[in-house]
């Protein structure tokens, strides 16, 4: 420091004997200071220093007042004029109430499901600025077009593999609170660039919505997917071969697994999970086959039910069984997508209820966005896999 600004700071504590003193200095530095960040701020944008003569015409011309809202409270500050009035100060913007960083806190409180009487008394203590519910809702619902225009943005032609699943919120609706579903898609396109490419909500989860939403995907550019990866929803198939008639659909492995050991008794669930375990991890459909014939003879007499469920849906949940074991490490489960499902859950555990779908689909997208670092990434081991993905679907990439 230099040693005469040094000797001054030395008097100006010897001044201060209690809090009140403090304070006072204190805001008389953080005044004093803006003043002299707004006045070099001047002199940069006219070019040349007080007392020296205008260079293009423009000269200063005095001061105007305004009161800055600061951690401590307000604060009235002189700020620099020129003749011109093109002076639009950096460290207090002209004509704004809120800087872009109390913006990006807003929203990422926002994000992080706090509610806006929360983030209202957060910013107040924190920046000492004040703002109504419906500034901050103005803020996050400039949200609203960005997300607009992300749902519509044009996608890739080719996903070689896609992965659908619900997150349940609750939201009111017409005076009531119901359980909407947000359908979710994350997809690997043909790079091995993993992605979210859709987020919708819509009133309950039904094949009906999944060819809606396969539909979207379509009209923005998908011509073609290979496989798509979802849990056991009733009529999906004819969801899915109306958009996509050359898809596959892989069931949930791990979701299946569940479902069978609901019918079977504490006791049995060692054994009955072995002998699964020899259909999934067979190394090829014939295999899997023989191991289903004997997890049949087992237990069919007394756990009909799930080995039912395994017979019904074979052909979805044997799918990956065809492809080589790269492949089928990324599609005979869902748990990518449930994951980030999992990750959004933590970030809007504390909006218990939405008062509308725009302000689910507010919080969920900046949740998404969040913690895109977790999930927006280049899949590993992806050559490989697209040279097998070449071989095994010649003519589609």
């Amino acid at each position: 420091m230099n040693p005469e600004l040094e000797k001054q700071l030395e008097a100006l504590i010897g001044q201060i004997n209690n809090k009140e003193d403090f304070d006072a200095v204190r805001d008389q530095l953080l005044k004093r200071g803006i003043e002299s960040l707004l006045k070099a701020e001047m002199t940069a944008h006219l070019g040349y220093e007080k007392g020296n003569p205008a260079t293009e015409g423009n000269q200063r011309n005095g001061f105007s007042e305004k009161t800055i809202k600061t951690q401590q409270g307000g604060q009235r500050i002189k700020i620099p004029r020129d003749r011109k009035a093109t002076f639009d100060p950096v460290i207090v913007p002209k004509h704004q109430s809120i800087s872009k960083e109390l913006e990006d806190c807003i929203q990422l409180l926002y994000a992080k499901g706090m509610s806006n009487s929360d983030i209202i008394d957060f910013i107040e203590n924190t920046y000492g600025v004040e703002y109504s519910t419906s500034q901050v809702s103005v803020i996050t619902n400039q949200l609203l077009e960005d997300i607009q225009e992300w749902q519509n943005r044009p996608l890739e032609d080719i996903y070689p593999i896609i992965w659908i699943d619900a997150i349940h919120y609750k939201i009111r609706q017409e005076g009531r609170v119901i359980s909407k579903a947000c359908m979710i898609v994350l997809g690997v396109n043909v790079d091995g660039q993993q992605d979210i490419l859709s987020m919708t909500i819509v009133e309950s989860e039904t094949a009906s919505s999944w060819m809606a939403i396969l539909d979207d995907l379509r009209s923005r550019g998908v011509r073609d997917i290979f496989f798509l990866c979802s849990d056991n929803l009733p009529g999906l198939d004819k969801a899915i071969e109306a958009i996509y008639p050359n898809s596959i659909r892989q069931v949930c492995i791990v979701h299946q697994i569940r479902n069978s050991m609901k019918y079977v008794s504490y006791k049995d669930r060692k054994k009955v999970m072995s002998d699964i375990k020899g259909i999934y991890k067979a190394d090829n459909e014939q295999l899997a086959l023989e191991a289903l014939d004997s997890f049949k003879e087992k237990w069919d007499s007394k756990y009909h039910a799930a080995v039912q469920s395994w017979e019904r849906n074979w052909d979805n949940l044997a799918a990956f069984l065809n492809y080589p074991k790269e492949i089928r490490r990324l599609i005979y489960t869902t748990n990518i997508i449930e994951s980030f499902n999992a990750s959004l859950r933590k970030y809007t555990k504390n909006k218990k209820v939405f008062p509308n779908d725009n302000a689910a689909l507010k919080s969920i997208y900046l949740a998404a966005q969040s913690i895109s670092k977790k999930w927006k990434k280049t899949r590993f081991n992806w050559s490989q896999i697209y040279n097998q993905l070449y071989i095994c679907f010649p003519g589609r990439l």
